[in-house]
């Protein structure tokens, strides 16, 4: 499973970013960045994804104007195939992102895609698009749409994970207080199902559409010399409705409150 830098930088460093406030920089000016992080797990959507192990992560960003392209990697779950037995799958996402202001609004926004992909665990690889909204605030609202365009292709996705059409929406607010970055997320999720691919078993629905997960982050950044020193911590609730055998469920996994504590250098 997958962590995109985007979400990644709103929910781990201080859910790192969403950073759709920013008019584009001038058409001439090139920029490359780059981040590394260590992290207590890694967690996405409330998902763990290494069976609570320490993960490291980071990207390679390179921007032309309001035109962005990111190289976001982790490592993460023991990789299921035979020929890979005792290997864990590295994580590579490839996003394309464009974002930009609206004059003398305060909006911001950010159109783009997200293809995950996974050494170790190819048929696993599936392709998220999006669209966000921001607007500029001492504490800013924002939301941002995400939409399966292309599912996973492994037996177990067939079966619930990755499916095209999934819709995953992120809203909440965020700001600064006493130099410390705040944020508060929460997500709903309208699932694409049918009886075949994600069926009711015992009563148990582990893919129920509606409100699935909270989550409040603070991080703080701390300037050493040409580098950006980030510590972090995130706590994250399942709201997903509690199932008849007592689990809430999220892309049909059992989850739980987690902490996710990390520190990250940007550069």
């Amino acid at each position: 499973m997958k962590m995109n830098k985007g979400y990644l930088a709103m929910m781990v460093a201080g859910l790192l970013g969403l950073n759709m406030n920013a008019a584009p920089a001038q058409a001439d000016d090139l920029s490359i960045s780059g981040d590394l992080g260590a992290f207590s797990q890694y967690v996405w959507r409330g998902v763990p994804q290494n069976a609570s192990k320490a993960a490291v992560q980071g990207d390679v960003s390179a921007a032309l104007g309001g035109l962005s392209g990111t190289v976001w990697f982790s490592n993460s779950y023991p990789s299921p195939a035979p020929q890979f037995a005792g290997r864990d799958v590295v994580e590579f996402d490839w996003t394309l992102d464009y974002s930009g202001s609206i004059a003398d609004t305060g909006l911001g926004y950010s159109v783009g895609g997200i293809y995950y992909t996974y050494m170790n665990d190819g048929p696993s690889n599936f392709g998220e698009i999006y669209a966000g909204l921001s607007y500029d605030a001492p504490v800013s609202p924002f939301v941002k749409v995400y939409y399966t365009a292309k599912g996973s292709s492994n037996a177990s996705s067939s079966a619930g994970l990755y499916k095209t059409g999934d819709i995953w929406v992120d809203a909440g607010l965020s700001g600064s207080v006493g130099g410390y970055n705040l944020s508060g997320t929460v997500s709903y999720v309208k699932w694409k199902g049918d009886a075949v691919s994600r069926p009711i078993v015992g009563g148990v629905d582990t893919h129920k559409s509606g409100f699935s997960l909270a989550a409040v982050s603070v991080s703080k950044d701390v300037k050493v010399a040409d580098v950006t020193m980030t510590p972090s911590l995130t706590y994250t609730y399942p709201l997903a409705k509690k199932q008849s055998d007592g689990n809430r469920y999220i892309y049909g996994t059992s989850v739980k409150p987690e902490f996710v504590a990390g520190l990250n250098f940007s550069y």
